[in-house]
């Protein structure tokens, strides 16, 4: 099938591949926008399970959301009960009308609950390109228990050059396997690529690290600028090398693109193409959630503890500082990382227009201009 043109608002024609051709005349689109989110009908004890059980295109919806999936009491499901939510999910989803946008499906709140039980525990454990179930330690849920392990070996005492690395290359390890695991799949890596990307994103973000944290005391600035530079050293240290990981092992998405989506009246999605933009714009979404999660762990739990031996609540040292100081790095983790992965929708939406030429001026089979395109940004 050769390529073939599309009309623009003004007449002219513009070449698109196949894909983009069949999209647009098969399917009326409209802009994902003008659908409908709710959490509850006026009725108090009916609940319409079609629509997201919070509003996605709010940053308070998506805190809900996110706060939700990331529980790590979803960790406490058994195999059995994760494919028992599966199925539930699935059944319900069977029954729901043909038009999402407009279609609805009622059931008493008390059912809804347990649909809405059953979709956390599906959202937090499934990957939403592949279907397949993440490995327990590297879902989002886990981020807090698995990163504790981590700087539970970190803040040991007396620590060698040996053990920093050590640590920063388990540290590093666990963030490739978490990036690997919860990027988008639209274009996937064979184990060669995931083995040069995993060598890249450790070595390079565990060079940083290690580099900063041992260099930036030998620099021969004042005192004063030392210690600002000092004081900066963990956050830069790790939030540079998150990047670093992120972008190693997110590069295909930055090179060859990711899958972008258009939706039809009716609300479903259809594939029209990848593109390399739209992937370099969920990598840097990505990127700076994370950044977003650091700033408050770093910041806030050093202060506090300084606090507390201030008013001598705890000691200069020790095993109960380092317990506290774990205490608070954990409660900051868990209450940071859901704001943090909330600022951006996970289903991120653009104009086409601001991605690649074969994505411009799209319309829709009553000539009217496609405004927004879809695709998944990945945790």
């Amino acid at each position: 099938m050769s390529a073939s043109a599309i009309s623009t608002p003004t007449g002219s024609a513009v070449e698109t591949t196949p894909l983009l051709t069949v999209a647009r005349h098969r399917y009326n689109v409209h802009s994902v926008a003008e659908s409908s989110t709710s959490e509850y009908t006026p009725e108090s004890d009916m609940a319409d399970i079609t629509k997201d059980r919070y509003d996605l295109t709010t940053f308070k919806g998506r805190l809900l959301h996110f706060a939700s999936v990331t529980s790590p009491l979803t960790l406490l499901a058994s195999n059995a009960e994760l494919k028992s939510a599966q199925e539930l999910v699935k059944s319900y989803e069977a029954k729901f009308p043909a038009n999402r946008t407009t279609g609805t499906f009622f059931v008493p709140r008390s059912e809804a609950q347990k649909f809405w039980k059953a979709k956390q525990l599906v959202d937090s454990s499934v990957h939403p390109d592949t279907g397949e179930v993440i490995l327990l330690p590297f879902r989002m849920a886990a981020f807090v228990p698995t990163n504790l392990l981590v700087v539970g070996g970190m803040l040991m005492p007396n620590p060698t050059l040996a053990s920093i690395v050590f640590w920063q290359w388990i540290n590093q390890s666990l963030n490739v396997a978490v990036n690997y695991s919860n990027a988008n799949k639209s274009v996937p890596m064979n184990m060669k690529e995931v083995g040069l990307a995993y060598a890249a994103a450790t070595t390079s973000a565990v060079g940083i690290a290690v580099g900063m944290s041992r260099g930036v005391p030998k620099l021969k600035v004042s005192p004063g600028v030392k210690g600002v530079l000092t004081s900066l050293v963990p956050f830069v240290s790790v939030a540079s090398a998150g990047i670093v990981n992120i972008s190693c092992m997110r590069w295909k998405e930055i090179k060859d693109g990711v899958g972008v989506y258009i939706r039809d009246q009716e609300g479903n999605r259809h594939y029209i193409g990848d593109s390399s933009k739209a992937g370099q714009r969920a990598v840097a979404m990505t990127a700076a959630s994370r950044v977003l999660t650091n700033i408050p762990t770093l910041i806030l739990p050093p202060l506090a503890l300084k606090f507390l031996q201030r008013a001598k609540v705890i000691p200069a040292s020790g095993a109960l500082t380092r317990a506290v100081d774990l205490t608070l790095i954990g409660t900051s983790l868990l209450v940071f990382l859901p704001p943090a992965i909330a600022t951006f929708p996970q289903v991120a939406r653009i104009n086409p227009n601001k991605l690649e030429p074969k994505f411009h001026h799209l319309t829709d089979q009553q000539v009217n201009p496609i405004t927004e395109v879809e695709f998944n940004k990945g945790l």
